[in-house]
C-alpha cells in the first residue's frame, strides 16, 4: 500500500484509526483525517521510498520524548498498516477553524486584529523553540509554512515536527531546510543544522512576522532576471546582506517594488531593531553572535510595553521614548498621521517604561524581563472604576504583596484582588522591584 484511501484502518499502540479524509498534501507525504471511537486526529502518511528505517527511528525516538511544550504538534504513535510497504505517525489535529497558516499572513490574505496578538505569536514562536532547545534539540527547517497562528489571540501552533533531531549532526550532507530560512553556512554546504542554524532561521521568521520583508530580499534580489539555484547561494550562502545594514547600502528596500519593510522599521523602537541589525550583520557570519531566545524574550516584552492606542483613530502605535527626550513629542500615528494625541498613564519599571491602557494585562517577565517562563503568568491588570469610568487603578493578579505609600504616608500592602488607584507620581514596590506611575499627558 503506497498511500491510503478514505475507509482505510491503520494499526497503534493506541488502538486503531479509520482514515476519513486526505486534509493536506506535501514532498514527504500526505496528511489525513482520522479516528477513533468519536475523537479526531491527524496522521501524516510517508510516501514509500521515504519509508525509511532512519525515519522510523526517529519518529519512535520524538514519541518516546514527547512535546517540548503544547504548541508543537508532536507525534503521538506510529501507524502501519498490514502491508509493511509505508507507515505514519499520528499527532493532534489542528482546528483549522481558529488557526490559520501564516503563510495565508505574509500573502496579505488575513491578518492580526491587534498588535499585541502579533506580538504574543511571535513570544510564543521564541519561547518554543527555547523549549526545544533546552531539550537539546534542533528543528533544521523553521520556516512560516510550519507554523499556524490564531490571529485574534497570537496562539501559535507548530507541525511537520519530524524535522527535529538532536543537536548532534556532524556532516553537511545532513542538510536540511528552505532557502530564505536556512543559515549560510548550511546554503554554503560548510555546516549541518543545529540549534545555533535555528537561531538564525527564527531571526527570519520574526523578521517577516513584525515587517512583512524578507531581511535579505531588496534591491540585489530585485536585479535578478532569474531566481535560480546560482542565484539562491549567492541571495543567501555566499554574499547575504541585509537590507538595513548600517554599512552596506547595495541590497537596500526598492521603493515601491520591495519595499514594506521600510514603514514597519521607521516605527518600531531601537530596542527590537537593533537586534535585527544584530541578527543579520555580524550573525550572517559569526554564528556566535546570532541572538538567543532570551534576548529575543526580553526586547519583544519591551516591545509589548511600549503599545498604546492613537486617540484619533484607535489603532494600535509603538511609544518611542527617544521622541520625548529629544524631540519632546511623539512621532505620527502610522495610521492616520495624528501628531497631537494623548499619552496614557505609564509606568517605569527600571530601565523600562511600560503603557498602562485601558485593557492593559502586565505579565511577570514585564516585571523581570530575563524570566523565560514568567511571560504566562499575569502579574497586574489596568481597570476602570464600574461606576466612574475615568478612575483607573492597577489590580494585584499576582500571588505577590505589593507595597505602597498612601496620601496620608502611611504604608499599604495590596494582596491579590486588591487595587491601587493610579495616581500621578505613585510609587509601588512590587515585591523588591520599583514602579512610578505617570498619569496620561497631552503630547504637542
Amino acid at each position: 500500500m503506497k498511500q491510503l484511501k478514505v475507509g482505510d484502518t491503520v494499526t497503534t499502540d493506541q488502538g486503531t484509526f479509520k482514515v476519513m479524509k486526505c486534509i493536506g498534501e506535501g514532498g514527504q507525504g500526505k496528511v489525513y483525517r482520522i479516528a477513533s471511537d468519536g475523537k479526531a486526529y491527524a496522521l501524516k502518511w510517508f510516501h514509500q521510498a521515504l519509508a525509511t528505517q532512519a525515519q522510523f527511528t526517529t519518529i519512535e525516538t520524538l514519541v518516546e520524548m514527547g512535546a517540548p511544550d503544547g504548541r508543537f504538534i508532536w507525534p503521538i504513535s506510529i501507524a502501519q498498516t498490514d502491508s509493511e510497504e509505508s507507515f505514519g505517525y499520528v499527532m493532534p489535529l489542528i482546528d483549522q477553524q481558529k488557526y490559520q497558516k501564516l503563510t495565508r499572513y505574509f500573502s496579505g490574505e488575513i491578518t492580526f486584529e491587534k498588535q499585541t496578538h502579533l506580538i504574543e505569536a511571535c513570544m510564543q514562536l521564541v519561547h518554543s523553540f527555547y523549549a526545544l532547545h533546552m531539550k537539546g534539540l534542533c528543528y533544521r527547517d523553521i520556516s512560516f509554512g510550519n507554523i499556524f497562528v490564531e490571529l485574534a489571540t497570537g496562539n501559535i501552533q507548530i507541525c511537520d515536527n519530524d524535522n527535529v533531531t538532536y543537536d548532534n549532526l556532524t556532516s553537511p550532507e545532513d542538510n536540511w531546510g528552505t532557502y530564505g530560512f536556512m543559515a549560510p553556512e548550511i546554503v554554503r554546504g560548510e555546516a549541518p543544522p543545529s540549534t545555533t542554524t535555528d537561531l538564525f532561521s527564527l531571526s527570519v521568521v520574526l523578521f517577516r512576522m513584525l515587517y512583512k520583508q524578507h531581511p535579505l530580499q531588496g534591491r540585489r534580489e530585485v536585479e535578478i532576471d532569474i531566481l535560480d539555484e546560482a542565484a539562491n547561494q549567492m541571495l543567501y550562502g555566499q554574499h547575504p546582506v541585509f537590507i538595513f545594514d548600517p554599512i552596506d547600502e547595495t541590497n537596500r528596500p526598492v521603493k515601491n517594488i520591495k519595499d514594506i519593510a521600510v514603514k514597519y522599521w521607521e516605527q518600531t523602537p531601537d530596542t527590537l531593531n537593533d537586534l535585527f541589525v544584530r541578527a543579520f550583520t555580524e550573525g550572517l557570519t559569526s554564528p556566535e553572535y546570532r541572538v538567543r531566545e532570551s534576548e529575543w524574550m526580553k526586547a519583544l516584552t519591551i516591545l509589548k510595553g511600549q503599545l498604546l492606542y492613537c486617540t484619533n483613530c484607535g489603532k494600535e502605535r509603538y511609544y518611542h521614548p527617544n521622541d520625548i527626550k529629544i524631540k519632546h513629542q511623539l512621532r505620527a500615528c502610522p495610521h492616520c498621521g495624528t501628531k497631537q494625541f494623548l499619552l496614557p498613564p505609564r509606568m517605569k519599571l527600571e530601565d523600562r517604561v511600560i503603557m498602562l491602557n485601558h485593557d492593559t494585562v502586565l505579565s511577570q517577565n514585564q516585571l523581570r524581563p530575563l524570566d523565560m517562563e514568567a511571560y504566562l503568568k499575569p502579574f497586574a491588570r489596568v481597570i476602570q472604576h464600574p461606576r466612574h469610568p475615568n478612575i483607573w487603578g492597577l489590580k494585584n493578579a499576582s500571588d505577590d504583596k505589593w507595597t505602597y505609600h498612601k496620601m496620608q504616608g502611611e504604608e499599604q500592602q495590596i494582596e491579590r484582588e486588591g487595587v491601587i488607584p493610579m495616581k500621578q507620581g505613585l510609587m509601588i514596590d512590587f515585591n523588591g522591584t520599583m514602579g512610578l506611575v505617570r498619569l496620561s499627558v497631552k503630547q504637542e
